[in-house]
C-alpha cells in the first residue's frame, strides 16, 4: 500500500512541472465550463471516434484538456455535455444522458486501466478509503471531485450564471426533459451526482471508476500558480493511478508508435504485449446490449 499512496508525490511534482505556465485562465463559456478544459475541434472528434470506435460520443464532446499529455499531441480524454440534443431535433428531445461528464479516450491508456480494475484497484483504494474515515487526501481529494462535478453539471444544464436555483428550474426546458426521462426524483439525483455519476446520497466512498478518475486528474491538475476555478495541485487519486500505471511500464504520455490508432493509420502497427488496439466499451449499457444480442442469437439458432 505504500507504493500505491506514498510513491505519488514524484509523479505529481512531475505533472506539475509539465504544466507549469502552460494552463491559462478561460473564460466561463458552456465549451469549456469544466475546469481546465478548451473547446474540441471536428478533427477532435474524429480523433474521438477512433480513439474509442464509436460515433455516438461524438455529439456529446465539448471539451478537452487545455494542458495536453500526450507525446504526440492528441486529446487523452473529453469532457460531455450531460444532456446532448439529438443532432436532428436540437434541444426538443434528446437520446441519452450521461452520468458522467468526463470520457478518458486515449487507448494505450483505457486498455491499461481495464486491466488495473480486473486486477481489484479500486477494492485496494476503497479499502484504504474505508480505513482512513474520511480523514485523509484521498477522502477531501474525492470530496471535492464530486462537488465540482455537480457544480459544473448544474451550470451545463441551467447556464454559468444562473446555476441551480429554483427560479431556473421551471423554465428549462432541457430540465424538463430530464424530469420527463429520469422522474422528478431522478432528475434531482442526476443534477447532485458526482465523479461516474457516483451516488450522492451514500455515505461510503467508493473510486468507482479508475478512468473517470484519471481523466479528471488530466483535466484538472496544474501547478499552485495556477489553481483557479475548480483546478488543483494535489490530485492523490489520479497520482495513484499513475503510479500503479507507472509500476507497469505504462508511459501514460504514450509510446512511439500509438498514435497511429489515434491518427486512423491502423492498429496493427505493435504486436505481442506492446500491442495498443482501440479498447472494447465496458459499460453498463454495453453489456445489456451485448447480452441481448447473444440472447436473440439464441433464440434464432433454437428456431432454426
Amino acid at each position: 500500500m505504500m507504493t500505491l499512496i506514498g510513491a505519488v508525490s514524484s509523479i505529481h511534482h512531475a505533472t506539475a512541472a509539465f504544466t507549469s505556465g502552460l494552463r491559462k485562465e478561460l473564460r466561463p463559456t458552456k465549451r469549456n465550463l469544466f475546469p481546465g478544459a478548451i473547446p474540441i475541434t471536428e478533427a477532435d472528434k474524429e480523433t474521438c471516434a477512433r480513439q474509442t470506435g464509436q460515433v455516438a460520443p461524438g455529439n456529446a464532446l465539448m471539451g478537452k484538456p487545455s494542458q495536453c499529455s500526450c507525446k504526440h499531441g492528441y486529446p487523452q480524454a473529453f469532457s460531455l455535455d450531460p444532456a446532448p440534443p439529438t443532432q436532428q431535433f436540437k434541444r426538443r428531445s434528446m437520446d441519452r444522458v450521461n452520468s458522467g461528464l468526463l470520457k478518458l479516450t486515449c487507448p494505450l491508456i483505457v486498455n491499461a486501466i481495464d486491466a488495473l480494475e480486473d486486477e481489484g484497484f479500486i477494492n485496494k483504494m476503497n479499502s484504504i478509503l474505508a480505513a482512513k474515515e474520511g480523514e485523509d487526501e484521498l477522502s477531501q481529494c474525492m470530496n471535492d471531485a464530486h462537488a465540482i462535478h455537480s457544480s459544473t453539471r448544474k451550470k451545463l444544464i441551467f447556464g454559468p450564471e444562473r446555476g441551480n436555483t429554483e427560479e431556473s428550474n421551471d423554465d428549462n426546458q432541457t430540465f424538463q426533459m430530464l424530469k420527463s426521462k429520469l422522474g422528478d426524483k431522478g432528475a434531482e439525483y442526476f443534477l447532485d451526482s458526482g465523479v461516474a455519476g457516483a451516488n450522492p446520497l451514500t455515505k461510503k466512498k467508493d473510486v468507482k471508476c479508475l478512468h473517470a478518475w484519471l481523466a479528471d486528474y488530466l483535466f484538472r491538475i496544474t501547478d499552485e500558480e495556477a489553481c483557479y476555478d475548480g483546478m488543483t495541485s494535489n490530485h492523490p487519486i489520479g497520482e495513484a493511478i499513475l503510479e500503479s500505471l507507472k509500476e507497469r511500464g505504462i508511459d501514460f504520455t504514450g509510446t512511439d508508435t500509438c498514435y497511429h490508432v489515434c491518427s486512423g493509420g491502423g492498429v496493427d502497427v505493435e504486436s505481442g504485449d506492446g500491442a495498443v488496439t482501440v479498447p472494447i466499451a465496458r459499460n453498463k449499457q454495453r453489456k445489456k446490449k451485448d447480452k441481448e444480442l447473444e440472447r436473440r442469437r439464441r433464440r434464432q439458432d433454437r428456431n432454426e
